[in-house]
């Protein structure tokens, strides 16, 4: 249960759109998408890698094993990694990425092996067991991630990928961005400052470098044109579209394991997935399914909908089938703002409550099914919409224990 909760503090915080204050919600988004986030600090650890072992489909759909790759790319880096898959690169296991960026240089000769290699890499954070966090130093954490052997441990999809790691990551022959992970861009930057003339220079050819990488990785250049707008203190986080236009990951659905996630407003058990849908599906849209301790021994219930260009001010009634009980959520349609989610797009959403007794089933059935009708549709055509349960028992366990003596064992 520990480390259910102090993970909270790595994850993607999510917060309700229509957020107390006095201030008006469009003068708060203009004010947010104008001023974008600071590039996140390096963690000062050189970057790290081991094997990693965790429940059934703990890290995706027939996932159970992983290699985690973690901290700053360092100008040693990638004689590491080259080291690391000469001993265990045979076994072909995925690569997660949890790393604020680095050396650039260190990341492309890491992108060129895994993809001479034909590597699967994703983004995701590992907490071996016997580690409090991902931000546990302590000497038992850290003799589990020098082990030779895989490490039992849980993988958590709300991670980052930041700066370098981007290149990194776009090396690998299949890329897994969970719904719920970030990757974060930024201009490059010289590491060690000397005459203008020469950093102008310096700066020139590493730009060059990395253009030529991303056309050689097979991704669009607007990657590149993307990350040199902007500036190197900032952060520029994908969208979904704009991870399915580079070329980065283009799954026309895609689901995150169930998980523990913070937010100003209290915590909750998620699922992030995301859709293409709209005109030709080119809309790359995330939804959110968050499930909370609600009154008298129930479990809260929100839909949190992305909308599509053409969805707008579409009302729809959503269905949630859950462990054989059925709650029925109504969504305007009218479409705001939740820069938390996903800075610009447009989202509408609905709650509701289910017996906590009734919700604990559903950890084991194979899926939740949301049905999505048009209200004012000519027809009564539904969208089914199928989500795994792969880690909703162990989430169901801990949100239990949260919501107190009220729930029935």
């Amino acid at each position: 249960m520990t480390r259910w909760l102090v993970l909270l503090a790595a994850g993607v915080a999510f917060a309700y759109a229509a957020d107390a204050g006095a201030q008006p919600r469009a003068q708060r988004a203009q004010q947010e998408e104008q001023t974008p986030p600071k590039a996140p600090a390096l963690f000062d650890i050189p970057l790290q890698l081991y094997l990693a072992k965790g429940a059934p489909n703990a890290c995706g759909e027939g996932c159970s094993e992983w290699i985690a790759v973690e901290g700053d790319f360092d100008p040693k880096a990638a004689g590491r990694v080259q080291a690391f898959l000469n001993r265990h690169g045979a076994r072909k296991l995925p690569i997660f990425f949890l790393s604020p960026g680095g050396d650039t240089a260190a990341a492309l000769a890491i992108g060129r092996m895994l993809r001479k290699r034909g590597v699967t890499a994703g983004v995701g954070a590992t907490v071996p067991n016997g580690c409090t966090s991902i931000n546990d130093r302590s000497e038992v954490c850290r003799a589990a991630k020098r082990s030779a052997q895989p490490v039992a441990a849980a993988w958590w999809p709300n991670a980052t990928c930041h700066s370098a790691c981007v290149y990194a990551l776009i090396g690998a022959k299949a890329r897994l961005v969970p719904p719920s992970a970030r990757l974060g861009v930024h201009a490059a930057k010289v590491a060690v400052p000397r005459t203008v003339a020469q950093d102008r220079a310096s700066l020139n050819e590493i730009n060059a470098q990395i253009r030529r990488y991303v056309r050689e990785m097979g991704i669009d250049d607007k990657l590149f044109e993307t990350a040199n707008k902007v500036p190197h203190q900032s952060i520029h986080h994908l969208t979904r579209d704009e991870i399915a236009a580079f070329g980065i990951d283009r799954r026309e659905h895609a689901e995150s394991t169930w998980f523990m996630q913070a937010s100003g407003r209290g915590t909750y058990l998620a699922q992030w997935f995301v859709e293409a849908r709209g005109p030709d599906r080119k809309d790359y849209r995330l939804s959110l399914v968050l499930f909370s301790c609600g009154p008298a021994g129930s479990v809260a219930v929100r839909y949190v909908r992305g909308l599509a260009s053409d969805e707008v001010d579409r009302p729809l009634t959503a269905t949630l089938s859950i462990g054989g009980k059925r709650t029925t959520l109504s969504l305007t349609g009218r479409g705001t703002h939740q820069n938390t989610v996903e800075l610009g797009s447009l989202f509408s959403s609905g709650t509701g409550a289910v017996a906590f007794d009734e919700f604990a089933l559903a950890a084991a059935a194979d899926v939740i099914t949301i049905v999505e009708t048009d209200r004012f549709a000519e027809t009564s055509n539904s969208r089914v919409i199928k989500l795994s349960t792969h880690g909703l028992a162990e989430g169901v366990k801990a949100l239990r224990a949260r919501c107190g003596p009220t729930v029935s064992n």
